[in-house]
């Protein structure tokens, strides 16, 4: 499943492959139930769930990609590029175009230019050298290779986010099989995430989200030195634009010290993530208790930053770990679990309250 997921071609606003690959999914599952709302955005649900506090995994279904725009001749193809990638990598790069059912066509961006419209990073010429079929919507990616696993880790396409739909989705399907056991857990698959979290501001004013809901955004953010690959899902509590609610990310900590305790060889992390936005920051500022527990990623939205540093510009694959991968499954089926009882997780607030109650003779 994450191999298929993340050698999906998907863009912002075009992401029909990994939405109907998703419905495939659910048709496969007897106790699943799919709603999409007004906006494209995908909600996954356990049949006859009725929580007050549903606990919502969040992912998106987009990655920065192209989208065909016109065809200037048989042979070359006008796009605008949806998504964060410095401009240096564009020309030269090698793209491939999907047009229905065919087989990808490969080209190389001849050129680049700032884009125009809200949410355009770049438009760009792609040049192939047989005739291209295509026509404006199609989406055009970068020309990488489909997922492979090598050495324990992956090396895909588009780890962000579809990575993040995997895990949602497996540990989903877990918790949906022990429907006594386990919390209300939803999932929701949000749309154009990469240009400005446009679907998840819609399922907010959708009203797709019940208002109580707990929502923990999964994502792939990038890796840094003191949050290596390998180290385990982290438990991020805040991005470059906001932290998130601070008793949802207590609690979602003091489950993965639980299973650490449990089981040595779990490992986890505990960091701010300052290298992006994420929806959590979206979800908090719209009125929900959001937080977020994402993937060490490297070569964020394919920039491999090492050939950058070589004079030797390359795009090239994401890359997360697969015990990271694991790890972030097992998290997220406890999370669900351990919600089941809202009183079994010692949140923030009590902890305060009887630690006042028993040291307040120091300052009476």
């Amino acid at each position: 499943m994450l191999k298929q997921l993340t050698s999906i071609p998907t863009a912002s606003g075009r992401e029909d492959r990994v939405i109907q690959w998703i419905k495939r999914w659910v048709g496969r599952r007897r106790n699943v139930q799919l709603k999409r709302d007004q906006y494209g955005n995908l909600l996954l649900e356990r049949q006859s769930a009725r929580g007050r506090q549903p606990v919502v995994f969040a992912a998106h279904m987009d990655h920065p990609a192209f989208v065909v725009t016109g065809i200037r001749d048989s042979h070359c193809l006008e796009a605008e590029f949806r998504g964060g990638v410095a401009k240096h990598y564009f020309v030269g790069s090698g793209v491939a175009v999907y047009h229905g059912r065919r087989r990808a066509q490969y080209g190389e961006i001849s050129s680049v230019r700032e884009g125009t419209m809200p949410g355009v990073r770049f438009k760009v010429l792609a040049r192939f050298t047989k005739k291209v079929h295509a026509e404006p919507g199609d989406v055009m990616t970068w020309n990488i290779r489909p997922a492979r696993i090598k050495s324990g880790r992956l090396y895909a396409p588009a780890c962000d986010d579809l990575a993040g739909v995997a895990a949602s989705l497996a540990a989903f399907s877990r918790l949906a099989g022990m429907p006594s056991q386990a919390a209300d857990v939803r999932v929701l698959l949000t749309r154009a995430e990469e240009i400005g979290f446009v679907g998840a501001i819609a399922a907010c004013k959708g009203g797709i989200i019940p208002k109580k809901s707990q929502l923990i955004v999964i994502e792939n953010s990038k890796s840094c030195n003191d949050s290596p690959i390998g180290g385990g899902p982290i438990v991020r509590v805040g991005d470059y634009t906001s932290t998130f609610d601070p008793d949802l990310t207590y609690r979602v900590g003091k489950v993965a010290e639980a299973i650490a305790k449990v089981d040595p060889k779990f490992k986890w992390q505990r960091k701010l993530m300052s290298g992006g936005t994420c929806e959590a920051s979206a979800y908090q500022a719209l009125g929900y208790a959001a937080t977020c527990v994402c993937l060490p990623l490297g070569r964020y939205h394919n920039m491999n930053e090492q050939s950058h540093a070589r004079n030797q510009i390359k795009i090239d694959a994401e890359v997360i770990g697969l015990s990271d991968f694991h790890g972030l499954i097992r998290l997220l089926f406890d999370l669900g679990k351990s919600f089941r009882h809202n009183r079994r997780i010692v949140s923030l607030r009590p902890v305060l309250t009887d630690l006042f109650a028993q040291r307040q003779w120091v300052i009476e």
